[in-house]
């Protein structure tokens, strides 16, 4: 029987019981418009009313009833229903309709709750994740509309046409990566048919929501990929997969032919592309998972949802091309679309979801014209040196042409891959050879000699300038130590050098830098942000001039070429599905909700049960009875309060309390509206849940009669803390930029013998990220120390690791070199949320500075405010500290004084995230990494 005939029969079984849901989902549709009815689009907008990110969706309503006839639109554009015809479908066969689709029972519960909020949806006084029963697997709830017999089918046959792939290439590794996994449906069947087969994949997602799910669930490599943003930059390079995934993903896009111009990009010669997408909507998801589309709230696009596409789309509301659109932009993006499931034979896709089957190009030269015209005739002289390896015009060519799948070194790999980017990245040859040319015009002396790093792709842009003006490239590690790049600079005799902020500022510095001859160096060309008069000053005493802009990169490129950059960037996407304002606004509704807590704690003690009651420290002291422990966190207490003004000091020494009773006896309804803000702003609530449940105890937990640690781990179980340091939109960031900046600078000291060291790993919520990341690297596998104080965390995370991890005791309040770790042997020390807990900052990162080898890097997350619902919980874990702290008794050092302690410490700083400015600045958790100095 051929495929077509199966897809057709498949497709009339199914259509009849489709077409219900969709007349069931219209009908829920009218009557929640009717109220607003008749009506402009806009009359109805303003009268229901619905919230401005989803108008556009009211727009698709609007059209879908008119296409049904169940809508009629007048001459001057006003709606009103038409009169029913038929049977009128209920709601209560939405179970059966979803049963006989293949769909589970999860998706039948969740479109039920849909349609009976339907006006709530619209108008944003309740989320689609809101109405999920309390404590839902969100993956699994969310993913359901994904299992079904009709995309199943697609499933099935992706799976199919990859394994095939695999078989026609043989014993080599395939290298798969998909897009946009979400909740693993496509993954689950696609690894199924990989079985037996040599393969390496990578599952990617915008949400760590997802990348999390898919890392436990699967077992599979996962990382963080946005496909708006340039894959290279994210750590997928040109011409580094075989067979790229993309389900029910790709509508997404921003601009879909340029992120299909990517894929292409990221393919190697031939590759292939399987994409299963919608050519239309289905009435049924409007009245569902299409509320998860529409922009999220605090977006720049919230209020005008139009504006969110770039491409055929922009202006509209649509949201997913048509299938003629599809084949069309693929094309154009330089793919041969092989086939489409179900194809004409087979009729209407059912639900309008296809999967179609492309291929990329074999590698021609015309992909190369960019690099061949920048080339120019020359001849067989060096053109190039990376690595010490010299290499002609032909030899350039060559490797860019190859180089992701070449057996040259790693350094050399990474420099031409970043080149073929460049080059396939230029939409004219002045757009892509403008780089670097000196501001007085076109060179008059001899050929520039370019010195520029390995792994930055603003270097990778210079060398295509320096080879259109006839000169040489030199490429250095960008791990190289400033003096080591000094006598580089001398030795090659470089005109110019491409250099990044934090070497602009070392190489100047470098004891050696006075007795360097750099008297054929021009200019130094910064490419970041951020050189000023004293970086100037001190270079134009060495002989140079510093042109403290970066380089031009072609229209639309985008890669950061820096490692602070790339950090941010890899953060930020990690909270694409998250609007982080209001994660923020979650946040100070806990840190409230935390506040009150405390004044809860008093009212149970016996203080603070009338209005304006006043009371002494001494008073309170005795009335709460803290153990010996604790009288410092309740000291602090009453130092937050203040602050907050719910306490406010009299000239006696009482403290009066300005909040009415009534606004904390209840700690119920204290905690409400911080759960569910929490839960809508992230998509879970475990905090909450754990804060909330840590404010019940709070008074038994001062007494010492209730262990906090028992709290924070029940019954020895790791999972309520692991949701603490992995939900929160802070968390994200923080995991995903220290994974960034570890493989960053992994990946500018070569494939050799690479080692990490993570102190104080507790439940690896940062180590799961990490390995993500370094998994991707070219090379032998990092070797990576995981270790902790406790034998409990060394063994929990061995249950998850196994043998791809060491382990190790350490204290960070001791010497690591008198506890048995190497001095000097570790290229990065990652230590995510763990010094608050140390004693003794300074002392503490002395220690783990003993263990980095000289260049190494130091990768710090920490909280530099005080965390009210920490405060209230966790906070009787913390020891009393002997630096910065015990001053000021506070729990966490400033920023100020963390920046004073690195300084302190001979650090070199890389980066200190995020940037002022950005949405979770306010809160306070930093990201910091510094550098050890060269020996």
């Amino acid at each position: 029987m051929t495929a077509s005939l199966t897809d057709a029969r498949a497709a009339r079984r199914l259509r009849p019981h489709l077409r219900r849901l969709d007349h069931v989902s219209r009908t829920a549709m009218t009557a929640a418009l009717r109220p607003a009815l008749p009506g402009t689009a806009d009359d109805i907008a303003d009268r229901l009313p619905v919230a401005p990110r989803h108008r556009a969706l009211l727009e698709r309503w609007l059209a879908a009833l008119s296409a049904a006839g169940e809508a009629r639109r007048d001459d001057n554009g006003r709606f009103d229903a038409a009169a029913s015809a038929g049977d009128a479908p209920s709601p209560h066969e939405l179970p059966v309709l979803y049963e006989r689709l293949g769909f589970p029972p999860a998706m039948a519960r969740l479109h039920q709750a849909a349609l009976d909020r339907l006006p709530d949806l619209l108008s944003d006084q309740v989320a689609l994740t809101d109405l999920l029963p309390e404590d839902t697997e969100v993956v699994a709830a969310l993913g359901a509309y994904q299992r079904n017999a009709f995309t199943g089918r697609l499933h099935e046959r992706c799976a199919d046409l990859v394994a095939g792939e695999a078989a026609r290439r043989g014993p080599g590794r395939m290298r798969v990566v998909e897009l946009g996994g979400g909740s693993g449906a496509t993954t689950e069947v696609v690894l199924g048919a990989l079985r037996g087969h040599h393969s390496d994949y990578a599952f990617t997602d915008v949400s760590p929501l997802y990348t999390g799910a898919a890392a436990e669930r699967l077992g599979v490599g996962t990382a963080l990929l946005d496909v708006d943003a340039d894959f290279a930059a994210q750590g997928f390079p040109a011409g580094s997969a075989d067979v790229v995934v993309a389900a029910n993903v790709l509508h997404n896009a921003t601009d879909v032919p340029a992120t299909l111009r990517g894929i292409r990009r990221l393919l190697a010669s031939g590759g292939t592309l399987l994409l299963v997408d919608s050519a239309g909507d289905c009435d049924t998801v409007l009245t569902s998972m299409q509320f998860l589309l529409s922009p999220p709230s605090g977006s720049r696009h919230a209020a005008n949802p139009r504006g969110r596409f770039t491409d055929g789309r922009a202006t509209t509301a649509t949201v997913f091309p048509a299938a003629g659109e599809w084949e069309k932009d693929m094309a154009e993006a330089g793919f041969t679309v092989r086939n489409r499931y179900p194809d004409d034979a087979a009729g209407p896709a059912p639900a309008g979801q296809y999967l179609w089957h492309a291929t990329a190009p074999e590698t021609g030269d015309a992909d190369l014209e960019p690099l061949r015209r920048a080339l120019g005739d020359r001849g067989p002289e060096p053109v190039c040196t990376v690595g010490g390896a010299e290499f002609d015009a032909a030899a350039v060519l060559a490797a860019v042409r190859h180089a992701p799948a070449t057996r040259l070194p790693d350094e050399a790999v990474r420099f031409f891959s970043d080149v073929a980017d460049a080059a396939d990245a230029a939409d004219a040859a002045d757009m892509a050879l403008a780089v670097a040319r000196p501001q007085a015009g076109p060179a008059t002396g001899p050929p520039p000699h370019t010195l520029v790093l390995t792994g930055d792709p603003a270097g990778a842009r210079a060398a295509l300038g320096t080879w259109a003006r006839g000169g040489r490239v030199t490429a250095v590690p960008t791990a190289t130590p400033p003096a080591r790049l000094l006598a580089d600079l001398e030795l090659v005799g470089a005109t110019e050098a491409v250099l990044p902020l934090v070497l602009v500022r070392a190489l100047p510095a470098a004891p050696t830098a006075a007795l360097t001859d750099l008297s054929a160096l021009t200019r130094v060309i910064c490419t970041e942000p951020g050189a000023g008069p004293h970086e100037a000053t001190a270079w134009s005493e060495l002989g140079p001039h510093l042109e403290h802009r970066a380089p031009h990169a072609p229209v639309g490129s985008g890669s950061p070429g820096v490692i602070a950059d790339t950090a941010s960037a890899a953060a930020d996407a990690a909270l694409r599905d998250l609007d982080p304002h209001a994660s923020l606004d979650a946040a100070h509704t806990v840190a409230r909700a935390a506040l009150h807590s405390m004044l809860h704690t008093f009212h149970e003690a016996g203080c603070y049960t009338r209005p304006e009651e006043r009371r002494t420290p001494e008073e309170i002291a005795a009335a709460v009875r803290p153990a010996d422990d604790h009288r410092r966190l309740l000291l602090r207490w009453l130092t937050v309060l203040t602050g907050e003004g719910l306490l406010v000091a009299d000239g006696s020494g009482a403290l009066r309390c300005a909040a009415d009773p009534e606004a904390y006896a209840d700690l119920d309804a204290v905690w409400g509206p911080a759960r569910q803000r929490w839960r809508a702003a992230h998509g879970s609530a475990a905090t909450v849940t754990y804060a909330r449940r840590s404010a019940g105890e709070l008074l038994a937990l001062m007494w010492g009669e209730r262990s906090a640690a028992e709290l924070l781990f029940p019954r020895g179980g790791t999972d309520t803390a692991r949701a603490l340091y992995r939900e929160s939109a802070t968390a994200r960031y923080q995991h995903h930029a220290a994974a960034a900046l570890v493989a960053a600078h992994l990946r500018e000291t070569g494939g050799g013998a690479r080692r990490v060291l993570e102190a104080g790993g507790g439940t690896a919520t940062t180590t799961e990220v990490v390995l993500a990341e370094l998994d991707r690297l070219p090379g032998a596998p990092v070797e990576y120390l995981f270790t902790d104080v406790s034998p409990f965390f060394l063994d929990h995370a061995r249950g998850r690791f196994g043998d791809r991890l060491r382990y190790g005791l350490l204290d960070v309040d001791r010497n690591p070199v008198e506890q048995g770790h190497a001095s000097g042997s570790y290229d990065v020390v990652v230590a995510g949320g763990v010094l608050n807990a140390a004693a003794d900052t300074d002392l503490s990162i002395r220690g783990l500075s003993r263990l980095l080898m000289p260049g190494g890097l130091l990768v710090l997350t920490e909280p530099t405010r005080e965390e009210y619902w920490v405060l209230a919980s966790q906070g009787f874990l913390l020891t009393e500290p002997r630096d910065a702290r015990s001053a000021t008794g506070a729990s966490f050092l400033t920023h100020d004084q963390w920046r004073a302690v690195l300084d302190g410490a001979g650090f070199l700083p890389v980066a200190d995230l995020p940037a002022d400015g950005h949405p979770l600045h306010p809160l306070g958790h930093r990201v910091f990494a510094v550098r050890r100095p060269a020996a």
